[in-house]
This record gives structure tokens, sequence and C-alpha cells, in this order.
């Protein structure tokens, strides 16, 4: 009798020293105020409305809103492509915290070709990052509000493929679905890190013969220093126009596999985890959504625009 109760305070004491952990870590975490300067310092410079390079603008970056798997590619960018549990545990463990320390030191933050933070401030950011991102590979759906009252529907999802060729490191595949009700237009965007591609990548749907997308194109730095990429970050898989498909995919009831994007990897993202009230949602513009495609044609398809 006297064991169990000894071992039930134990137990009452570890989650205790558990919970005052998590509790620490985020209030030693860099504030979303500070995050955001960062980001629109250091990122909306290149990344702007104008001019999406890798397919997204972050002039309007909000650190409380922004989704997981925005962040695990944030992350990705900052710290060279480090796989995110590395990335996580590196307050704890010292060769972790030296590889990242390493990788940050040629990742994004100085892109826009101004003198970078700190050290403690990049490291602030980058935990801030870690920790947010939890869930990434989970969907995350989100709704803003347009003008007039219209609104979008946006679904997002990451996944993590360790990379063959660099030990530590990681290639990081992000889909982000779309949807404006109003105006019946959808777009499957598919966006990658930590560097631009070029050549050609594979999509499945639903298992069905995959289609040959072109990774053709550059992108030009939005910071006014003329520095021009070659190769793409984001690919537009497939977009609709009054619920009529424009180009590329149907929409996955499935799944969508991507292959031959980087060497020897393969991304599976489930459409099946979608909640079902946003495959509900994501009729109005993709009048597919939650039908099996197995009878999908497999004809190529070039697309060869950053968006």
């Amino acid at each position: 009798m006297h064991s169990a109760r000894h071992s039930a305070r134990c137990y009452q004491v570890a989650i205790l020293a558990g919970l005052l952990a998590t509790l620490v870590r985020a209030a030693e975490l860099l504030p979303p105020a500070q995050q955001n300067a960062l980001i629109q310092k250091y990122c909306a410079v290149c990344h702007t409305d104008a001019v999406k390079n890798g397919g997204l603008s972050l002039e309007h970056f909000d650190a409380v809103q922004a989704p997981p798997s925005l962040k695990a590619m944030l992350l990705s960018k900052l710290t060279g492509g480090v796989l995110l549990e590395t990335v996580r545990e590196a307050p704890s463990n010292a060769s972790s915290a030296a590889f990242v320390d390493r990788k940050v030191r040629s990742g994004a933050m100085g892109a826009a070709g101004i003198p970078v933070p700190d050290k403690a401030t990049i490291d602030g950011l980058v935990r801030a990052f870690a920790v947010e991102s939890a869930g990434a590979t989970n969907w995350t759906v989100e709704r803003s509000k347009e003008a007039a009252g219209a609104s979008t529907l946006t679904a997002s999802i990451l996944q993590e493929i360790p990379s063959t060729r660099n030990p530590g490191e990681a290639e990081v595949y992000r889909l982000i679905v779309s949807c404006n009700p109003a105006m019946r237009q959808g777009e499957v965007q598919l966006a990658w890190s930590p560097v631009a591609r070029s050549g050609t990548l594979a999509a499945s749907v639903d298992g069905n013969a995959a289609m040959q997308f072109r990774v053709e194109g550059t992108e030009k730095m939005g910071n006014g220093s003329g520095v021009v990429l070659h190769g793409l970050a984001a690919l537009l898989l497939a977009e609709t126009k009054r619920g009529v498909a424009a180009t590329g995919l149907p929409f996955p009831a499935e799944t969508l596999t991507i292959s031959e994007l980087f060497p020897g990897e393969t991304a599976t993202f489930s459409f099946a985890n979608l909640p079902k009230d946003a495959q509900q949602q994501f009729k109005a513009c993709f009048p597919g959504a939650g039908t099996s495609n197995r009878s999908a044609s497999g004809n190529s398809q070039a697309v060869t625009t950053a968006r």
C-alpha cells in the first residue's frame, strides 16, 4: 500500500515537473511581436505580395496566426534544412546545438543582404519556430476575411523527408490548398525547402499514373539587390476558376504523392485526413473534392511559373 502511494506521488511529481518545464520554455520563447519584426525586416523584403518567391508573401506575417506548417517551412530555411527533431533538441543537446549554429550561418537570414541580428536573437527566433511548428505534419485549416465580406479557406500540411545525401538534414514539402467559395476559385500549391530546384516532379493522385510537371524558372529577390535565383521553390499543381479546372491535377480524395523533385525522395499527403467540413467546403472550388479519382488519366501537364 505504501509502495503504491509512493509510486503515485512520484508520478504526480513527474507530471508537475513536465508542466513546469513546458511553462518555462514557453516563457522563454521570443514574443510574437518580436518574431513579426524580424520576419518583416529579414524575410518580407524578398517574399512580398508582388514578388512571391517560393510562392509565399510574408508582408502580413502574424506569428500568432501563422499555421505550424509555415513556421516549419521558415525554420527549414533559417537552418538550411536541419531536421526538425534536431532543432527541437538543440537547447538540451550540445551536439545538436553546434550543428544548428553552423547551419544557421548559411541559412536564409542573410539573404536580404543586410547585417544579421546577434546570435541570441537568431537563436530565439529558431527556438520559437521549433516549438510553434509542432503539428505541422497535420492539416491546419484557416479562414481569412477578404474584401466585401468574402473569405478564403486554406488548408496546409507539411512532410519532412530526411536527406539521403546530407546526414542530419531534410527536405520539407508544404502543400497548400485554397478556395474562395464566392469566386469558386481554388489552387493546390506545393512548396519546398531548403533549396530551389529545376527539372521535373511527378504527382500521383489517389494512386493513379503520375502527371509530370516541369520545374523551370527563376526567382528575383525583392530587396533591390538584383539577385536572381535559378530554379523554383514552389509550383502550382492545380487551379480552378468558377469551379472549372483551369490547369493541373484533379482534386485528391485519398492521397497526393510527390516524387522526382529531389533524387530518391517521395512525399505522400493524405487527403483522407483532411477535416470533413473542409472537404465539403472545398467542393465549391473543386467539384471532385472527396470523390475518388482512380480513373484519372496520367497525361503530362507543364507548369513553369512560380506562384
